[in-house]
């Protein structure tokens, strides 16, 4: 992507450019005529004329796509040719107006290759030095450039000096400027690529987190049914061991798909920690989920894998439905502890789909072995669940006996 102006653009505001300057110079021509000088030369309305020149180029071309910038190029050089002649006219180099063959020069470093930009400029500095050497006192009768008859040599010198010094400085200016915005062009391009190579790791971490969590839950369901099928009285003998193969296998992918997320969270654990470790896990998954923590208590968990579990599949649901802010809120009263998780994602079905309510049953087996339960509230643009577990399915560390 090419964030610069492109070169078509430059030639069109050349035109408005070449514009302005013939008719300044035409209402300036008009004005001396009318304070009474005169004496206008053919050759000088013939010179001033022919500065729009290039401008037909650009109007007969400016539609096409290619060779903007051998067009560019062309129309830059007519125009320092064309004004170096209009400016011998009007008294050569000592005119003041020969520093307008700085604005090509300027305009070709900043929009032109190096070596086409040096062209221009070495037009320019030439036209320059051969109207300074060949310099002519304009007739008495020249209504413009009225201070040539005036001139000393060491003026004009020093007029000469001044020009080529604004002209390498800004041929110079115009190249690393041009460079500059070469680099930052560069530099934006790597970091939309990197951006877009983020966002499609983002897309696939999201894909594979899904499909973990909707292989868990078959998984879990599979280890349920193996787990009654094995404690069932009416199953044949002849089933058992194929049933209890079922069961191990079921149980040996399940605990695969545990050991990475959870394996260093076994044991009591904080709720503070359990919602850091889910927060950073959910932020490579759907950098836009806000992950936010309200806790007037933060109580130590006995079974921290179990409780992660609970909470990431609680996590995977806000992220599936689109939530943008995730609040997980902890508080306690005299029968237990509540805690509150709510999102505003919008993309919650009115019905439960299997997946969802199968793991919601999941998670429902796993609070009813801590003696916990969940309800679950449904808005228009939000959900909130709510679980309640009493006092024992917190981690109360024994205080030593002391004599």
């Amino acid at each position: 992507m090419d964030n610069r102006l492109p070169l078509r653009n430059w030639r069109l505001r050349l035109v408005w450019l070449r514009s302005l300057l013939v008719l300044l110079f035409t209402l300036a021509l008009m004005l001396l005529q009318s304070l009474g000088h005169t004496g206008y030369h053919l050759a000088q309305l013939s010179w001033l004329g022919a500065l729009l020149l290039p401008s037909l180029i650009t109007l007969l071309s400016h539609r096409s796509r290619k060779h903007q910038s051998q067009l560019l190029t062309l129309e830059l050089a007519l125009d320092t040719l064309l004004f170096i002649l209009l400016l011998q006219s009007f008294g050569g180099a000592g005119n003041p107006l020969s520093f307008y063959l700085l604005v090509p020069a300027l305009l070709a470093s900043l929009t032109l290759p190096l070596l086409n930009g040096l062209l221009v400029t070495g037009m320019a500095l030439s036209g320059y030095l051969v109207t300074f050497n060949w310099y002519h006192r304009p007739a008495s009768d020249t209504p413009l450039h009225a201070l040539s008859h005036e001139l000393s040599g060491l003026h004009s010198i020093g007029m000469a000096v001044v020009f080529v010094a604004l002209l390498l400085m800004l041929t110079l200016l115009g190249q690393v400027i041009q460079r500059l915005m070469r680099q930052q062009q560069r530099q934006q391009e790597q970091a939309l690529d990197l951006a877009g190579r983020r966002e499609h790791m983002y897309q696939i971490a999201a894909t594979l987190a899904d499909q973990a969590h909707e292989l868990n839950t078959p998984l879990g369901t599979l280890v349920m049914l193996a787990d009654n099928l094995q404690h069932a009285p009416e199953l044949p003998e002849s089933l058992h061991a194929e049933v209890n193969q079922i069961d191990q296998l079921a149980r040996s992918v399940s605990q695969r798909l545990k050991q990475n997320s959870a394996a260093h969270l076994s044991g009591p654990q904080p709720l503070s920690t359990l919602i850091e470790q889910l927060r950073q896990q959910l932020r490579h998954l759907s950098p836009t989920l806000q992950v936010e923590s309200e806790l007037d208590v933060d109580p130590v968990l006995a079974d921290g894998e179990s409780w992660f579990r609970i909470l990431s599949n609680l996590g995977y649901n806000a992220m599936d439905a689109g939530a943008s802010r995730w609040v997980i809120a902890s508080r306690a009263d005299e029968q237990g502890h509540l805690l509150q998780a709510s999102d505003n994602g919008p993309a919650h079905p009115d019905t439960e789909r299997q997946g969802l309510g199968m793991g919601l049953i999941l998670v429902n087996a796993a609070l009813e072995q801590m003696g916990a339960s969940l309800d679950m509230a449904f808005g228009a643009q939000w959900t909130q669940v709510r679980i309640h577990y009493p006092h024992h399915a917190l981690h109360n560390p024994k205080v030593p006996d002391h004599d």
